[in-house]
């Protein structure tokens, strides 16, 4: 696993491959196929979900539209709709399999990956952005400010060691 600088990586660059909860036995899945940037065409060819559990699998083609506006002829568009930044894989909206229930909230992570971007930065006291620019979308300006907080980081690194046994 490589590590990444938090304030160089976004969420959405560790959606190759995402581990999720099964909707029908409730066990760890994988939703994988596609990043959020592709074509929409890409995604609805690539994008699967797949349980190794209970057998269960969906392809992204398959999932129903959603009416996204009507147009002023009366008529309704219809699309799949991404969900970003959230605790729910971006294609079918499943659960994420890494979530931490805190004091002060959610804290999630798409993968083992993403997790461990993030408790790297919650571990380094000395936060640095090496030259790079501020940018509002990085993995660190996207987390909550609890998460920063130095009195939350022994705290927050026993959940994330006891979320990583949970894989």
């Amino acid at each position: 696993m490589k590590a990444h600088n938090p304030y160089a990586v976004k969420n959405s660059d560790f959606m190759q491959q995402i581990d999720v909860v099964c909707p029908r036995c409730e066990k760890k899945a994988l939703v994988f196929g596609a990043d959020l940037y592709a074509p929409a065409a890409r995604h609805e060819e690539q994008v699967r979900f797949s349980c190794m559990a209970c057998g269960y699998a969906i392809k992204y083609a398959n999932t129903p539209k959603m009416i996204v506006y009507v147009n002023s002829r009366g008529m309704p568009k219809y699309s799949r709709v991404l969900y970003r930044n959230e605790p729910i894989d971006p294609f079918f909206g499943f659960t994420v399999w890494y979530r931490v229930d805190t004091k002060d909230g959610l804290l999630w992570a798409y993968n083992l990956e993403h997790l461990a971007v993030i408790e790297t930065y919650i571990a380094d006291p000395l936060r640095q952005r090496n030259g790079l620019p501020n940018q509002n979308n990085s993995l660190a300006s996207r987390l909550p400010i609890w998460v920063g907080a130095a009195k939350n980081r022994e705290y927050l690194l026993r959940l994330i060691a006891r979320a990583k046994l949970k894989s």
